[in-house]
C-alpha cells in the first residue's frame, strides 16, 4: 500500500454553535462557508452546504465529522464524508484565538475520507479512500489528502 498525493483542500469555517456538553462530551456545529481544492487530477471550490459536527470530550480530542461538496473546475459535483480526530492544543488555541496559522504537524489533525460522486469523468473516486493531515489556516482549515493505493 502506499499514499498517492491527490489534493490539496481549503475549508472556510464559520464561527461554531455551541450545542453544549451531555454524557458523551460536549457537541459543537461549524458551518462550512465556502473553499477550493487543487490537485493533478481535480480542481475547483466547495460549496457552502457542509459542516463539521465536533464531539470533544473531555481530554480534549474532537471527533471531526464532516460532510462537503466539491464542484471540479469541470462542473462535477462530488460528495465528501470525512471522519478523524483534532487534538485542541495550545497550538490550536493560539491559531483560532489570533485569527492565525499552524503548520502540518503542530496539531493532531487526521482524517480518512470518502467520496461519492454520479458524473462518469470522476467514478474512479467512488471506490477511492483518501488519507488527510490538517492545519489551521486564517478564516479555516487546509487539508493535504493522500488517497490509499495498491503499491
Amino acid at each position: 500500500m502506499k499514499l498517492v498525493p491527490l489534493l490539496r483542500f481549503n475549508v472556510d469555517v464559520a464561527p461554531p454553535i455551541e450545542v453544549g456538553a451531555h454524557s458523551g462530551g460536549s457537541r459543537t456545529v461549524a458551518n462550512i462557508t465556502g473553499g477550493c481544492f487543487d490537485g493533478d487530477r481535480l480542481s475547483g471550490t466547495i460549496h457552502n452546504s457542509g459542516a463539521d459536527w465536533i464531539l470533544i470530550d473531555a481530554a480534549g480530542m474532537g471527533k471531526v465529522d464532516v460532510r462537503i461538496v466539491l464542484e471540479t473546475d469541470d462542473g462535477a459535483n462530488i460528495y465528501v464524508s470525512y471522519q478523524g480526530y483534532l487534538g485542541l492544543n495550545e497550538a490550536f488555541g493560539q491559531a483560532i484565538a489570533t485569527g492565525g496559522s499552524t503548520e502540518f504537524g503542530d496539531l493532531h489533525l487526521l482524517t480518512q475520507l470518502r467520496f461519492e460522486t454520479g458524473d462518469q469523468r470522476y467514478q474512479w473516486l467512488n471506490s477511492a479512500l483518501g488519507v488527510a493531515e490538517g492545519r489551521v489556516v486564517p478564516g479555516g482549515i487546509e487539508y493535504q489528502v493522500y488517497e490509499l493505493s495498491h503499491g
